[in-house]
């Protein structure tokens, strides 16, 4: 399976890196791959966790055995998948993302800097105990090697569902989005249904390792930062960002869904020497 990627993230539908990376690619997917994607999108009979903090978000993940089980019915997905998580994927992605990785602070300090030649993908999110003894053994004795995990996830908003103002965890790199609105999906809906990214208007909120914030710690987020760009909840297209003290985004809370808000989630992490 091929994804259609620019030469490089500048040259994306969509590039912006004030005040940090983000980016859309449009026409991601042959057509015919995206419809069998969306087509075969899992039902909600799959979806049976949802997560408070995310605005109780229904997801179906790599940490859930059905996400696997799922896949073993789904070939066109499967093969999404296993394209995905491959090392020369990866790579890929990271060749386009190192320019503006290179310009964020903390990453050449923390954990260790990434380059091109020590990224090594390990292809499993959940590791048994002895891949894990193995990993940190790795760690001391490789320590130009950069291993990096990727967490898949099936996300779906329902009425009365949002996603709260953060900008990440301290150990994601990036993040790599693909809506699935229906096809007949209307003009208002395209444009309420996607992600907002928002930038400082007074006080300074920006932090390195964020959690979701609760009612009160949003509605303060919302007197000293404004929405600078949302994307648009349309077919086809790689919507992604790169994870920065001041990568703010969230989404509205939802109301009057004639169907739920599906994409499907790819979150890029870095393995650190304790959590491993």
């Amino acid at each position: 399976m091929k994804l259609n990627l620019p030469d490089s993230l500048e040259s994306s539908d969509v590039y912006a890196n004030d005040p940090f990376p983000l980016f859309e690619i449009e026409n991601i997917l042959d057509e015919k791959t995206y419809k069998e994607l969306l087509e075969e999108f899992p039902d909600s009979s799959f979806f049976n966790k949802k997560r408070a903090k995310l605005g109780n978000k229904s997801s179906l993940s790599c940490i859930d055995s059905s996400f696997f089980e799922f896949l073993e019915q789904s070939s066109i997905w499967k093969s999404f998948y296993l394209t995905m998580n491959s090392e020369t994927m990866v790579k890929k992605l990271f060749r386009l993302m190192m320019n503006d990785l290179n310009k964020i602070p903390e990453r050449s300090i923390f954990p260790r800097k990434i380059t091109l030649e020590n990224i090594k993908l390990v292809k499993k999110w959940r590791l048994d105990r002895l891949s894990k003894l193995y990993n940190k053994i790795s760690y001391l004795f490789k320590p130009k090697t950069n291993r990096i995990r990727i967490f898949f996830e099936f996300s779906r908003l329902e009425n009365d569902c949002f996603v709260p103002p953060h900008t990440e965890a301290d150990g994601k790199i990036f993040t790599l989005l693909i809506y699935f609105p229906s096809q007949n999906i209307s003009e208002f809906d395209k444009e309420r249904l996607g992600t907002n990214f928002y930038k400082k208007t007074k006080n300074n909120l920006d932090i390195w390792d964020s959690e979701q914030m609760n009612e009160a710690e949003a509605n303060n987020f919302y007197k000293n930062y404004d929405i600078f760009y949302k994307t648009k909840f349309s077919k086809n297209k790689l919507s992604g960002f790169i994870k920065t003290s001041n990568s703010w985004h969230d989404t509205i809370r939802f109301d009057n869904l004639k169907e739920d808000r599906k994409s499907f989630n790819m979150f890029f992490y870095q393995y650190h020497k304790y959590r491993i």
